[in-house]
């Protein structure tokens, strides 16, 4: 199957370059024409066993011709492996499902009908096409071994008893129904995707239950049109006339307002242990450079010692001093004494995880911002269009 995907990729990439010749002229598909084709897909014959069990891969090759744009015919083949099987529950020669394989082939002459011409016969994109297909022949099977193997154990030695049995090979009719659409990628190739119910007669499972059997498929094809003609026809000149007039041409715009939101920054200042200084000096400036771009601006600094060393007395006046220098920082900054509030927790309060990380003076500043935010706003401007009026 994927060698055959393969071949029909490069037929489809050689053949493609058509595409643009067909578009610089009209194509006289009523003339008919010949094609041959490929096709890979799948196929299942309907019984009584498990379905997705009985699907294998089925190939085919097609010759065939359209004699108008409306009615042609084929020469179909098609073939390669079925399944089928016996349920243990339906048989009583076996004790569990049996399932068995054979190789098959298919020759039919098949009627096509272009039913979108049909229904449309004055259509002029001619891209898109569904066909039906009516066909009959000659279906032929061998490679039984497998079958023998399972009925052999039944007492009979053979479960398949059918009035055209020569060996392990037989033959039998096939009649077709189908249905399929064709994309023409330009007047030499097309692709095609192609349902088909084959109906057989009953032996062709080798299975012998006084009813025909049924098989499905289902093919992806590659055809290559042989013969398509193209419609010549002289161009009509005719000079064109042309006015002028003038357009609004309304279009978005976006402009910016500005907004205020409120906003805060915290900056964690840490210390070793037994010390309050030095303080950093690169947050000290961005508490203070927030605070001088933001309104109603508040800050609090709170101080705060770890609890694995030293005791609560002690504690409790290092994260005082922590705090104090951090305000002194900041008033030196620039940062009105007014907005400012110390607090100190000693070592009551931890608020990190890891002890040492507790030595901290930690600065929280909130204030009002601005932002700008983006409006969309609508806006027109003039021009002048020629255009042709005849």
């Amino acid at each position: 199957m994927k060698k055959l995907m393969t071949i029909a990729a490069s037929v489809v990439l050689l053949f493609g370059v058509s595409t643009a010749a067909q578009a610089q002229e009209e194509v006289d598909w009523t003339a008919g024409y010949n094609y041959i084709g490929v096709q890979g897909g799948a196929q299942a014959t309907l019984t009584h066993y498990k379905f997705m069990d009985l699907v294998t891969p089925q190939f085919a090759v097609q010759f065939g011709r359209y004699f108008n744009d409306k009615v042609g015919a084929r020469l179909h083949v098609q073939g390669y492996k079925i399944n089928s099987g016996f349920k243990a529950d339906r048989f009583n020669f076996i004790t569990e499902d049996q399932k068995y394989s054979f190789k098959d082939i298919t020759g039919d002459l098949d009627l096509l009908l272009n039913f979108s011409n049909i229904i449309n016969p004055n259509r002029t994109n001619h891209t898109f096409n569904w066909y039906g297909v009516v066909g009959f022949g000659v279906n032929y099977t061998w490679g039984t071994d497998e079958f023998n193997a399972v009925t052999a154990m039944s007492n009979n030695g053979n479960y398949y008893v059918g009035p055209i049995q020569c060996g392990d090979k037989h033959s039998c009719f096939n009649g077709r129904l189908g249905t399929g659409v064709e994309f023409n990628l330009s007047k030499a190739v097309g692709l095609t995707l192609e349902a088909d119910a084959n109906y057989k007669n009953d032996q062709f499972n080798y299975k012998w239950n006084d009813r025909c059997d049924w098989q499905i498929a289902a093919f992806l094809g590659l055809n290559i049109h042989l013969g398509v003609k193209s419609k010549k026809t002289e161009p009509v000149v005719v000079e064109p006339v042309y006015a002028t007039r003038v357009d609004t041409v309304w279009y978005d715009d976006t402009e910016y307002k500005t907004a205020e939101v409120a906003e805060e920054i915290t900056r964690d200042i840490h210390y070793q242990i037994r010390k309050a200084d030095p303080v950093s000096e690169r947050m000290v400036n961005e508490i203070a450079d927030f605070v001088k771009t933001h309104k109603d601006a508040k800050v609090t600094v709170t101080g705060y010692a770890d609890k694995g060393t030293g005791n609560a007395k002690i504690n409790m006046k290092y994260s005082e001093e922590r705090a104090v220098a951090v305000a002194d920082a900041l008033k030196a900054a620039g940062v009105s004494a007014d907005i400012i509030t110390v607090d100190w927790k000693g070592d009551t309060v931890q608020p990190f995880a890891e002890n040492d990380e507790n030595r901290v003076a930690i600065t929280v500043a909130t204030g009002i911002g601005e932002k700008k935010e983006p409006v969309k706003v609508k806006k027109f401007r003039t021009k002048e269009v020629r255009y042709q009026v005849q």
